[in-house]
């Protein structure tokens, strides 16, 4: 054993303790973003104030109170209009359930934006983002063509979100279905679930938050389609350790289906 003075320095008795798991903020060896983009630091992932770190406690909560606003505020909302809403509403209602989830989620231990990836990226992830969310779209659509050929099953649950007649219905399902939702469910899926994930690995934290977002979506004809984009996020936000490549990719993904949408009617 070696004992302080026999060539070795005793480590300082006020040194923080690493946080096991995680890549500190000051690595410098890096790889490069995707496309290219300069990564300067590689920041760990879910990590907060005092090195506190999301874990099974804000997955848990985060999960729960995600179904009881939405079940809390469907009943609410039914009742009051004696009918479905719209589908502005039901949109108003997800966002409202995810960022509801993630403001309790944070708040429990870490209490920090960054440790849900709100930091800043390059522009040309960004950009880099919105091709990869198109193409993402692309694809989608011959997997749900090819699943559809393969099982019959045309049944999915959110096709009540795309019934709206009227240029202000288009406008608010839109902005919410578009930008609101997506950046909602990037900060909960991304931000609490693969962060609350990532001390297992990359792989563990990718196929968990993977998982958990394509069922949320319904085990139906849209399954697979919303598996490949939360795949494809869970590796940007692994990358780039910021939520907004993956919430621009998802934002480009939901419009490209509301653009077409749009078109045809």
């Amino acid at each position: 054993m070696t004992r302080p003075g026999d060539g070795e320095e005793p480590e300082p008795a006020d040194a923080e303790p690493a946080v096991v798991g995680t890549d500190t903020a000051g690595v410098t060896d890096a790889p490069a973003g995707l496309g290219g983009a300069a990564l300067p630091e590689r920041p760990p992932i879910g990590v907060g104030r005092d090195g506190r770190r999301l874990g099974w406690i804000e997955f848990l909560t985060g999960a729960v109170v995600y179904v009881a606003v939405q079940l809390g505020l469907g009943v609410v909302v039914i009742t009051a209009y004696g009918r479905l809403p719209s589908s502005a509403l039901l949109l108003a209602v997800s966002a409202v359930s995810a960022f509801a989830a993630v403001a309790v989620a944070v708040a429990l231990r870490v209490r920090r934006p960054a440790a849900v990836g709100i930091r800043a990226v390059p522009p040309r992830m960004i950009a880099l983002a919105v091709g990869l969310g198109i193409g993402v779209w692309l694809l989608s659509r011959v997997i749900i063509i090819v699943y559809v050929s393969l099982t019959g099953d045309h049944s999915d649950p959110q096709q009540d979100l795309t019934q709206f007649s009227g240029v202000a219905a288009a406008f608010w399902v839109v902005l919410l279905g578009g930008l609101v939702v997506p950046l909602g469910e990037e900060l909960l899926f991304r931000g609490v679930g693969y962060g609350a994930m990532r001390r297992y690995g990359p792989v563990v934290a990718t196929i968990v938050s993977s998982l958990v977002f394509a069922i949320a979506h319904g085990l139906n004809v849209v399954f697979l389609a919303v598996l490949v984009l939360a795949v494809l996020n869970a590796v940007l936000y692994e990358r780039t350790r910021s939520i907004w490549p993956c919430f621009v990719t998802h934002a480009s993904f939901n419009l490209c289906s509301f653009v077409v949408l749009l078109a045809l009617t």
